[in-house]
């Protein structure tokens, strides 16, 4: 016999379609953002090189920081949608085909090793315990994104020393 505080499946199903939903609405954000970004920055760019501007192509190297801010906020948000995820799905006994344990395996790679195990095999206390983390400062997209501004550093360094552009 379920308690009377005790959740239904149906109100567990709504709060689990809500947290998919809130997780893909940031995730689309994310890339929005990201590719208005980068499309401000060959627009910059270019922008740069057509006028011979040094000023323009420093303010150009700044634009993968706001990217790998952008990274940083959402990942905040949506680590915690995931573990919420995981934990409605056990609570609704989904363990085969889990959406949650894909996130994990999917954007939370650094994870993998640490688990020791599948994601579908952790008992319900494990999953409540784990503490997923979204690779912050030294995963492979935030080394391409300082890479990127390093070499747009570079790109304003030679346009002053080598091809003699103006500043302003």
């Amino acid at each position: 016999m379920v308690g009377p505080d005790a959740p239904d499946n149906e109100s567990l199903r709504l709060e689990l379609q809500q947290a998919l939903g809130t997780y893909q609405h940031w995730v689309t954000v994310l890339t929005q953002v990201n590719g208005f970004i980068t499309a401000a920055d060959v627009a910059l760019i270019s922008y740069g090189f057509a006028q011979r501007l040094a000023a323009i192509l420093l303010v150009a190297s700044g634009a993968p920081m706001l990217i790998l801010t952008m990274y940083i906020l959402v990942g905040s948000i949506a680590s915690p949608l995931v573990s919420l995820v995981l934990r409605i799905e056990r609570k609704l006994q989904i363990r085969e085909d889990s959406l949650g344990a894909t996130y994990v395996h999917t954007y939370f790679r650094s994870m993998t090793p640490t688990l020791g195990s599948r994601i579908e095999d952790l008992s319900d206390e494990e999953v409540h315990q784990l503490n997923l983390k979204w690779e912050k400062l030294w995963g492979p997209i935030p080394i391409i994104l300082y890479a990127a501004t390093v070499v747009q550093a570079g790109l304003f360094v030679l346009s002053l020393t080598v091809f003699h552009y103006r500043f302003m």
